[in-house]
């Protein structure tokens, strides 16, 4: 009777412990007929950037408030049904590695994620910059040079230290600091790196500013605002990159957006801008259009179009596809 007892009790013990800890298991799955405005002549089965991909989380209660938490993000590809980096080189868990801590400080995540500034920068793009109507700062600034838009070197998701604090009244920071690596190539990684972002929200605004150096050591510095109206969201942005080299090529950028939500349908509309700082002429000068439909909470049909006239040939690019989210 007494050796049931004990194993009564250690069986309790156990389930305590586990009841302290958690695993979930989400994500999106994206598929559509995209024709990109880079390849009007190749309409083709695929998905919105990234935008397919199953995350793993998992959090412990430490006591005290504090607790162990992780997040492993795979990207897939539904045409192949393989790791989205197989066949580019990136990693498996492109979206996001990290393990970390959180509590009454805030959090502190180390590992591959989004840098301090990137998802802010991504918030005045109507489709987070996942789509051909997209027109994001970003898009519209930065990544039309490629060679500073690769993985750990531009803006994105790095290895790093990330550090996002409690809300004092409205306000929050966060920052992303990570250190010289001695992978290859040589040059997208020779620098320390650094991320930085303030932000202010009470009720339906939405105010923040940002400033990142790369390891490459480009600048870019990010303000942005987004109000919202109940009836249609509306927000701006502006930046400045500063590149290191190749040199000539320091641009500004600025971009608006409005997202009105109809019952089951969201209109989405923006236009971005960028030029070079020195000669002025225009990089990009984007207009994109969409429209989503809701199937339910978490399924959807969406279609955005996108016209970049900077562009001297192949300025137009669309999408059509479904997206369900679990």
């Amino acid at each position: 009777m007494k050796k049931t007892l004990i194993a009564l009790a250690a069986v309790a013990a156990t389930g305590a412990a586990f009841a302290q800890s958690s695993v979930t298991i989400d994500g999106q799955v994206d598929l559509g007929v995209v024709r990109p405005a880079a390849d009007n002549n190749s309409t083709r089965l695929d998905a919105a950037n990234g935008s397919t991909q199953i995350r793993f989380r998992g959090t412990e209660d430490l006591g005290g408030g504090l607790k162990a938490n992780f997040i492993l993000a795979q990207r897939l590809s539904l045409e192949s049904g393989a790791n989205d980096g197989s066949a580019n080189g990136r990693p498996t868990f492109q979206g996001e590695s990290t393990v970390g801590l959180s509590g009454g400080f805030g959090s502190v995540k180390l590992g591959r994620a989004l840098t301090a500034l990137q998802g802010p920068i991504n918030a005045t793009d109507p489709w987070g910059t996942l789509q051909q109507g997209s027109t994001a700062v970003l898009a519209a600034g930065y990544a039309t040079d490629p060679a500073n838009n690769t993985d750990g070197a531009g803006l994105g998701r790095t290895d790093a230290i990330h550090y996002n604090s409690p809300k004092f009244g409205g306000f929050s920071a966060a920052a992303s600091i990570g250190f010289k690596q001695q992978a290859t190539p040589a040059a997208e990684q020779a620098k320390n790196f650094m991320s930085l972002y303030a932000s202010y929200a009470a009720g339906p605004l939405v105010v923040g500013i940002g400033h990142e150096q790369n390891r490459s050591d480009d600048d870019v510095t990010f303000i942005h605002a987004i109000y919202d109206f109940g009836v249609v969201r509306l927000g701006a942005g502006v930046s400045t990159i500063d590149t290191a080299a190749p040199a000539g090529v320091d641009r500004n950028a600025f971009n608006i957006m409005a997202v009105a939500p109809m019952g089951a349908f969201t209109i989405k509309a923006g236009y971005g801008v960028s030029e070079n700082d020195t000669t002025n002429v225009k990089l990009t000068k984007k207009l994109g259009l969409g429209v989503d439909y809701a199937l339910s909470k978490r399924t959807l049909i969406y279609t955005s179009l996108g016209r970049d006239t900077a562009r001297t040939t192949n300025k137009t690019g669309y999408d059509i596809g479904i997206r369900h989210t679990f």
